[in-house]
């Protein structure tokens, strides 16, 4: 597995769980996009729209599209079984959380 590999799986992981920590576990992608700035995950929102659609795909997370003047703005929102993922259920797409303790 190459490290842009590696780190990918890493960022996809943060997104779930900054979307489980979140109130109605719901975030747009441009708070996502800052958020992973704080963990060291620095991308372009596209890099973080193309992950939450990929989450999509694996029925990760919902999205939503709102349409804006300035463009769209995408909302993803965590599912049970992102949730799942979050609390350590193995993914293909996703890094497996190391367990607390």
């Amino acid at each position: 597995m190459s490290l842009t590999d590696v780190m990918a799986k890493d960022r996809r992981l943060a997104l779930l769980r900054f979307l489980s920590e979140a109130d109605g576990y719901s975030l747009n992608a441009s708070v996502l996009t800052t958020a992973l700035a704080s963990v060291a995950h620095c991308v372009y929102r596209d890099t973080v729209e193309a992950d939450l659609m990929l989450l999509d795909q694996h029925q990760l997370v919902t999205l939503e599209r709102i349409k804006l003047s300035s463009g769209d703005l995408i909302c993803a929102t965590l599912t049970a079984l992102g949730m799942d993922v979050v609390k350590g259920r193995p993914h293909p797409v996703v890094a497996r959380p190391t367990p607390k303790g």
